[in-house]
């Protein structure tokens, strides 16, 4: 029977791992949910040109026992599927109140973070030599912001927005690097790949993901983030105040820890924008 991850969680993280056939079952139960639910085994493989085999494998792959059970917990979660559908509705309503959903958003997602886990994670930061910024999308704008903090604090620190990029860079990581993975998804084949490439040198890994995501499972310290309220189906609104403020909740706590080894890099930057702003008013 099902884990403690939702059908559609489990479905989403499986998806770029299944073979053709079982891909285009997948497609078309998120496509059409409640015509899955209403059909036989028989119906459903001739909707997705595939064998009755096929489909059961596909639900023994997702922890089902056969397709009774796959249609049982579908049934339980439609509302889930709703609630990713565009809603034009929805987002005039919170638009209109849009601080307020703000904040009982962050009331909810940020006391999940945990003062030890921070602490934790700020640990291996301060004792890792190189760090890893892992993000892609929306999720890019936390990852610039953190990535542009910790250049202020003096680390040696990477930042890709391309996949292709981020696991080159993440093979060169080390036992004495630390990988910080931000995501608003529950899987990203290519965060997933990167953090592998990281895993297989000896890097930690810290991750900002939704709980019960495999980036959270994997990583050595979890931060889970995740909304309360989604306002459009691929995120990106919410999720950016929610990972932003996370961020700056971590480099507040690095300054503290380290607060002797940060005043020398941060003066140096004092340095820098004092002198650059003195070029632009004409004196150098």
């Amino acid at each position: 029977m099902p884990s403690k991850y939702s059908f559609f969680q489990r479905l989403k993280d499986e998806l770029p791992y299944l073979k053709p056939a079982q891909a285009r079952i997948a497609r078309f139960i998120i496509k059409d949910p409640r015509l899955v639910i209403s059909i036989t085994i028989k119906e459903l493989s001739r909707h997705t040109n595939t064998a009755p085999s096929t489909v059961v494998d596909f639900c023994k792959k997702l922890n089902f026992r056969g397709f009774r059970d796959l249609k049982i917990e579908l049934a339980q979660e439609l509302e889930m599927v709703e609630s990713m559908k565009f809603n034009l509705n929805k987002v005039s309503k919170i638009s209109k109140n849009l601080l307020e959903v703000i904040q009982e958003n962050l009331q909810f997602s940020l006391p999940q973070l945990l003062p030890e886990t921070i602490e934790k994670a700020c640990d291996h930061i301060l004792n890792s030599k190189t760090i890893d910024i892992m993000a892609y999308g929306f999720d890019g704008v936390a990852g610039h912001d953190l990535f542009i903090k910790m250049k202020t604090l003096g680390f040696q620190v990477n930042f890709f927005d391309n996949p292709f990029l981020q696991s080159l860079s993440a093979y060169q990581m080390g036992p004495d690097s630390t990988a910080i993975v931000i995501s608003s998804s529950h899987s990203s084949s290519d965060l997933l790949d990167s953090m592998k490439y990281a895993r297989e040198t000896g890097a930690k890994i810290i991750s900002m993901a939704p709980p019960d995501s495999k980036i959270l499972e994997r990583s050595d310290v979890k931060l889970p983030l995740f909304p309360k309220t989604k306002i459009l189906p691929e995120g990106g609104i919410l999720t950016r105040y929610i990972q932003l403020l996370a961020v700056d909740t971590l480099f507040l706590e690095l300054i503290q820890m380290g607060k002797d080894k940060f005043k020398k890099s941060y003066s140096n930057f004092e340095y820098i924008i004092n002198y650059k702003r003195r070029g632009d008013e004409g004196v150098v």
